[in-house]
């Protein structure tokens, strides 16, 4: 079965509203945007959720799946104890990505019940009115772009064959170096780079190769948080896809993006 869903969402604590409390309604525009997401996700019928965080046991040399016997969605780390929700793991879906990746993608497996915030947002976010199972993915660190891009091309292939219906969902943010309270300090970089990315997502012709092609250098010097999960992104559902930008904010100095992917483009 095709990929059913694909989008680029940023995990920010803030959208949780017991931690953002009044600086969550300075996110409204993203949190609208999260509440399309879980819509289409909840009219599909979204069995498994894989979700690609940079903020989990990233592996220095191999792409990592987390297959812990429980996922636990909690923020205690931003100070809200509760554990939200727990999920299951898709292990039947980790094993056939482990065997059909073989030597060429070599996969590391790891255990942690607790979700790494990367992916613990989204989650939180997109499954309050689904049940789901779901995949945590996290990138290679010491892999570059096409790497990610390449092993996203195996996977779209494996996810086609899979009986369930899998919604991909790339955690993360652009630059975070846009004002002088961001994380990275300020670079006028910053803005040049989210405007040169949100300028190739709404060229549907070619906008998607054209982020592929980004200089490693320019996001560097952005201080970007985003393109090797959205490289990844894209290999799995092709480049025949539409972007639909749902909300940019840069309110806390960093280029929070969400996108939804028209993969109904890419079938016709």
């Amino acid at each position: 079965m095709p990929i059913v869903s694909a989008s680029f969402l940023p995990p920010s604590p803030l959208l949780i509203p017991e931690i953002g409390k009044q600086n969550n309604q300075m996110l409204q525009k993203t949190s609208q945007a999260y509440r399309q997401m879980a819509a289409i996700f909840e009219k599909e019928e979204i069995e498994i959720i894989i979700v690609i965080s940079p903020y989990g046991l990233s592996q220095n040399e191999n792409i990592s799946l987390n297959i812990a016997p429980q996922l636990q969605i909690s923020f205690q780390e931003f100070g809200y104890l509760a554990t939200i929700k727990t999920l299951n793991p898709a292990w039947r879906l980790a094993d056939a990505i482990v065997k059909e990746m073989g030597h060429d993608y070599p996969v590391k497996l790891s255990s942690q019940e607790k979700l790494d915030y990367g992916s613990a947002v989204p989650l939180a976010l997109l499954t309050e009115n689904i049940i789901i199972k779901t995949l945590p993915l996290f990138p290679a660190n010491q892999k570059n772009r096409a790497y990610h891009y390449e092993f996203g091309l195996k996977l779209g292939k494996i996810l086609k064959k899979r009986p369930e219906k899998i919604a991909l969902v790339a955690s993360g943010e652009l630059s975070r170096c846009l004002k002088k309270n961001s994380p990275g300090g300020y670079s006028p970089k910053g803005a040049r780079f989210d405007n040169r990315v949100i300028e190739y997502l709404n060229d549907s012709e070619n906008g998607l190769n054209k982020i592929l092609a980004l200089e490693d250098k320019i996001g560097e010097e952005a201080k970007e948080g985003g393109l090797k999960q959205l490289s990844l992104l894209i290999g799995a559902i092709g480049e025949n896809c539409q972007a639909q930008i749902l909300a940019y904010q840069n309110d806390f100095g960093i280029g929070y993006l969400s996108v939804n992917f028209n993969l109904q483009i890419a079938t016709i």
